[in-house]
């Protein structure tokens, strides 16, 4: 085997890890807190790509100015977008059983996938190159973009933000409280339908800035989300529910060994990755991560 494939191949699972972190973070976040298992999560995904392909090459004509622009513009709007699907829609659903958060979440991801269709076309989208302005570096033979590095640092990034925002500060302790026992946190005086949005928002921003960032590595297609979105089950059933670390160290996971598995053994690209996740629930059924389920008051 070749030790420079091997790096690079690693490098680039870290790559994918990444965007696979940002989407499987906002995942467990709706899930860890509400209990939602959210179908359409992927579908905000795809959004995000198309939203920044908008940006980026309508708008700005592929420049730099572009690519920061739909960078700071994009999150945000797929997280109003999954803050009103959360009001207008999957609200309504909380005191149904879960088949029909289910079946309404998968609803949606045919909805969104025949949207995007009819606003932007059925054809693949590429983005232009931002390693036409960003660069990249040479490792014997091989190159490794600029771009690729920035999201690796993205996601380490986020992950920090997440830490902090969980631990430090009122708002993300509250929404930690909400997740352990919501009947509590409302008896104290907290609007938990509120708690509610704001996860739905954050969850649907992070997904956002995934689709934004994987955009220019694998272009902007149609159903786009439902590759990631099983990639994102298998990452947060390997790090645990609900737990954000987790999704980190799952996303490390999947990312890497499927990389690998990419470039040694392509047809084992899926199967290494549930195998990974069927050896971790034999050893521990609630993942890397996860703590035992409770039932709530």
């Amino acid at each position: 085997m070749d030790p420079g494939l091997i790096l690079v191949q690693t490098f680039n699972g870290l790559v994918y890890s990444s965007i696979l972190f940002l989407v499987s973070s906002g995942l467990t976040l709706i899930y860890g807190i509400m209990r939602v298992l959210n179908l359409a999560h992927g579908s905000l995904y795809m959004v995000g790509a198309y939203l920044g392909i908008t940006v980026v090459l309508y708008l700005m004509s592929g420049t730099p100015l572009g690519y920061l622009l739909a960078f700071l513009a994009v999150p945000p709007l797929t997280g109003l977008l999954g803050a009103a699907l959360e009001r207008g829609l999957i609200r309504r659903t909380y005191e149904m059983g879960e088949e029909y958060q289910l079946l309404l979440t998968f609803g949606l991801i045919l909805i969104f996938d025949d949207l995007v269709k009819m606003i932007w076309g059925p054809a693949y989208i590429n983005f232009p190159d931002p390693n036409a302005f960003l660069g990249g570096f040479r490792f014997g033979e091989y190159k490794i973009p600029v771009y690729h590095i920035l999201l690796i640092a993205l996601g380490f990034s986020v992950f920090l933000v997440l830490w902090a925002f969980f631990s430090k500060t009122f708002t993300g302790k509250v929404m930690r409280a909400a997740a352990q026992d919501s009947e509590v946190v409302e008896a104290m005086g907290v609007d938990v339908s509120k708690i509610f949005v704001y996860s739905f928002f954050l969850g649907s921003l992070l997904s956002g800035l995934g689709g934004i960032s994987a955009g220019p590595l694998y272009t902007a297609s149609p159903g786009m989300g439902t590759d990631i979105i099983v990639y994102s089950f298998a990452v947060i059933v390997i790090g645990g529910m609900g737990s954000v670390p987790g999704a980190l160290a799952g996303s490390l996971i999947v990312g890497v060994f499927r990389s690998l598995a990419i470039a040694f053994y392509p047809q084992m690209e899926i199967v290494v990755v549930f195998v990974i996740m069927a050896l971790v629930l034999l050893v521990k059924p609630t993942g890397l991560f996860g703590a035992p389920e409770f039932e709530r008051r």
